[in-house]
Formats: structure tokens, sequence, C-alpha cells
């Protein structure tokens, strides 16, 4: 019955019929746009959280990278706070106190006994430089092993107005302290921070010979392993030659075991660890004059003054002068 109720209807109202089909394919046709609408906002959603996460990851980073910089910038400025600054004068120190209280406990050497005294060492810095040429320099270890080399290059560093001196215009710290010690001291200094050289102060307030190269004599074997000793390339290990061991400032040293703890503001005169003597089996030598090497800086007055003095012909000198050579071939 209900059926052909049902049919009857339909059957005798057409409109009706219309509008319930028309009233499905609406509710369909919503469905479906919730459907998308469903879809688009959980897709819209996904691409915000995604663009989100995205901001978050470059904010991350960008604080990341500030506190590298900043990082970076406090360890570049801590290495600058650990290279130690140039020492200025000091004016509490006076040249005439240091000169005397070197004087003070001078004792009797045990070693060494025919070295060279106060008097050879006590005169003007220039005859200091040429008087020590041809002289032997000897280095006693603490084994006992003894070094020994003729000099046979130096340099003269007056002070006073010399620019080329670190005691020019009376500078003095206590880094340079032993130049203004009493004549026949020395005064070891750091040279590119790893390198030494040695000076030996003579009269004057400041002034010093720069010890340039010497001719090995004897101990060559321990010269060798002291140059040997921090180099790592297969190459540089080979031996080297007699004449190349000892001819510059820092090479001598570094053959000498001579380093600023253990050589610095010692008397040559007492002192057990280091002498100079005479060279009885050498014979008289030339003298070239030429001018000092390295302090170009200082300009062309002091750097073209003829302060380096050296004996002709020896094949230890660091640096001939083949133009002053000549003269002596006239």
């Amino acid at each position: 019955m209900l059926n052909l109720a049902t049919h009857c209807i339909y059957r005798l109202c057409p409109y009706a019929t219309a509008r319930v089909a028309n009233y499905w394919a609406s509710l369909t046709k919503i469905g479906g746009s919730l459907t998308f609408m469903r879809a688009h906002t959980v897709s819209g959603n996904a691409k915000m959280t995604s663009r989100r996460k995205s901001e978050r990851n470059a904010v991350k980073r960008s604080i990341h990278k500030c506190e590298t910089e900043t990082s970076d910038k406090n360890q570049k400025q801590t290495r600058k706070k650990q290279v130690p600054k140039r020492l200025k004068p000091n004016n509490d120190l006076n040249p005439d106190d240091i000169l005397q209280s070197s004087y003070k406990g001078i004792r009797t050497p045990v070693y060494g006994l025919d070295r060279l005294t106060d008097s050879f060492y006590d005169v003007p810095c220039e005859d200091l430089a040429k008087g020590l040429l041809g002289k032997v320099l000897v280095r006693r270890l603490d084994d006992g092993t003894l070094i020994k080399g003729r000099i046979v290059e130096t340099e003269c560093y007056p002070g006073g107005e010399d620019k080329g001196s670190c005691s020019h215009s009376g500078r003095i710290t206590e880094t340079i302290k032993a130049i203004y010690m009493k004549p026949g001291t020395a005064f070891v200094y750091s040279t590119y921070g790893m390198y030494y050289c040695i000076n030996i102060s003579s009269q004057g307030a400041g002034a010093a010979v720069l010890l340039r190269a010497l001719e090995p004599l004897e101990g060559l074997e321990c010269m060798q392993l002291q140059r040997q000793k921090g180099r790592k390339s297969p190459s540089s290990q080979k031996e080297l030659r007699a004449q190349d061991l000892c001819n510059g400032p820092a090479k001598l040293c570094t053959s000498f075991s001579i380093t600023k703890s253990s050589c610095n503001e010692q008397d040559l005169t007492t002192w057990d660890g280091m002498w100079i003597q005479e060279d009885e089996s050498s014979d008289p030598c030339d003298i070239v004059t030429s001018h000092r090497i390295g302090i170009d800086s200082v300009g062309t007055k002091w750097a073209s003054k003829p302060f380096r003095f050296y004996l002709l012909g020896n094949a230890s000198v660091s640096r001939r002068d083949k133009a002053r050579e000549e003269t002596f071939k006239q």
C-alpha cells in the first residue's frame, strides 16, 4: 500500500518529484564541496606547518651563525691579547745602576782559564767588533761537551744616535738590559719568535757587537745534531756542510745551543758555560768593512753605515761584499 501511495504521489506531483531530486543533488554537491574544503584545509595547514618549520629553521640558523661569529671574534680577541706587546722603556731602570750592579759578585772561573779578560771588552764598540775577528768562541754544555768556532763576521751597534741599535736614543727595557751591563756580557734576544742571536756588550751605554758567523772548529757532530732538531722534512735531514753550520747569527746560536734562558746576561769573563779565547793557530787575515744586514727599515743613513766586518776569503761568512773585496786585489 505504501509503495502504491508513493507511486501515485510521484505520478500525480511531477513538480514534487523534481524538487526532491534537486534537493538530493544539492546535498551531494554540498557534500563534495565540504570534502574538497576539508582536503584543501588539511593541505593548507600542512603547507603552513611546513612554512613555519622552515622559518623556525632559518631563525635557528641565523642565531647559530651569530653565535659562531661572536665566538670567532672572541677567540681572535683572546689570541690578540695573548700576543706579547712590545715593552715600553722603563723609566725606573738606570744605566749607571745596571752597570754597577753587574760588577757585583764577580767570581773566578773554573773552566777556560785562558779566556779573554775585562780589558779586551772594555773598548769602543767598533774596536771590539774588529778585535773579535779571529778569536775562538767556546761553549761548554751541561754534560761537559765543548763546542768551538772561530769568529769570522761581526756587526757593530754603538747605540746612541744609531737607529739600528735597540738602545737607540737611550731606550732601555728589561729585555735589553744586558747591553747596559759591564763590557763582555752576553745579550741574547729572540728573533722571529723562534731563533736567537747573541751580542756582546762593549764600552759605552747600550753598545754591543753582534756575532754574525763562525767557522766551526770542534764539536761538529754536536752542531749537526743541534741544527737537525725540529726539522721534519726529509730533505732538511741531510748533513750540512761545515761552512753552513754557523754562517748566520741564528744558525750559530742553534749550533752552539745558545738560548736566552741559558746564556742571556752571562759574563763571558767569568761564566763557565761560554767564553772567548785567542786562536794561536790562525793566520792573520784581511778585514773587509761593509754595511750591516737586515736593517733597511731604519733608513739609508744608518743601514749603509760601514759597521759590518768579516775575514776576507773565509767560506763561513754569511754574505760577501764583492765590491769591497775588489779593493784588496788592486
